[in-house]
């Protein structure tokens, strides 16, 4: 299978633009995104790839006046995806207390949780700021999180369900529409050596096979969860938590008028680079 490298150029740089533009390809299915200097890398299937598409992109047309923005292509073989994303993965620390780096890196002496993850096409490396908002959020979880049961919806590379079986969740689920995602998840659960975490394919539409959860964690994007929210809160626990991001704060109300219609109590929010993370409970 080939992918398709997209490398995108923003001048005079932006963090706010690029931002605003990986939400947008994330939609489009690109995933694996790498910031450089005046911008960032991306990839999707080359099956997938499609420039109409992008040149459509609204913020790509908002902005266009204030902003030049380009973008190169090349064709990434499967074979070098490896070593594509050793040249660009480094690791991370959140809080002090979270490493999260590849199976090439060295791990970092006395870290209260090291998380191993193999990043390859799968979204969720802890790099953007959605991620680590979740990060930060199940670490201030952590003692509600022990014992319980988790869902995991989007899990991507399974960082979330890894983070959440190392507080001592007593079993995750997690469940991705990509088979890319569901395999890169599992790998990433056993070099983690967990045994607690089961990986599904598929979306939302699964839950009605489910029983209910203690704590669901959905890192998406707003309109994913502005849609799926109910299916959300039908399948939480009494007394459970819903934790969401993949979307700004200007979007936060929005999504707080969502949540407060199902019959979820607002909690707190975590804030990053204008992305926001926010917890919800239900009595």
């Amino acid at each position: 299978m080939t992918y398709t490298e997209v490398t995108f150029t923003i001048q005079p740089y932006s963090e706010a633009i690029a931002d605003a533009l990986i939400s947008e390809l994330g939609n489009l299915g690109y995933d694996g995104f790498s910031c450089t200097e005046n911008g960032f890398t991306t990839y999707i299937k080359s099956k997938d790839f499609s420039e109409k598409n992008i040149h459509e992109l609204q913020v790509l047309q908002y902005f266009s006046e204030q902003y030049r923005i380009s973008f190169t292509t090349q064709i990434i073989e499967d074979q070098d995806w490896n070593k594509v994303w050793e040249e660009n993965f480094t690791p991370i620390i959140v809080d002090g207390r979270i490493h999260v780096r590849a199976g090439f890196h060295a791990p970092l002496p006395g870290m209260e949780y090291e998380i191993l993850i193999e990043p390859k096409m799968s979204f969720g490396t802890g790099h953007h700021a959605t991620t680590t908002l979740m990060l930060r959020t199940i670490l201030r979880l952590a003692e509600q999180i022990k014992d319980k049961k988790v869902l995991d919806m989007g899990c991507g590379t399974g960082i979330l369900s890894i983070m959440a079986a190392k507080t001592g969740a007593a079993h995750v689920t997690g469940i991705d529409i990509d088979e890319w995602a569901f395999n890169n998840a599992m790998e990433n659960i056993r070099n983690n050596r967990l045994n607690n975490i089961t990986i599904k394919i598929g979306d939302a539409s699964l839950l009605q096979k489910e029983n209910s959860f203690d704590f669901i964690l959905a890192n998406i994007n707003r309109n994913i969860l502005l849609n799926d929210m109910h299916s959300y809160t039908a399948h939480l626990h009494s007394s459970g938590y819903l934790i969401m991001s993949g979307f700004y704060v200007k979007d936060l109300p929005l999504i707080r008028e969502k949540a407060e219609s199902l019959g979820l109590i607002f909690q707190h929010y975590l804030e990053e680079k204008e992305w926001v993370a926010a917890c919800f409970y239900k009595n």
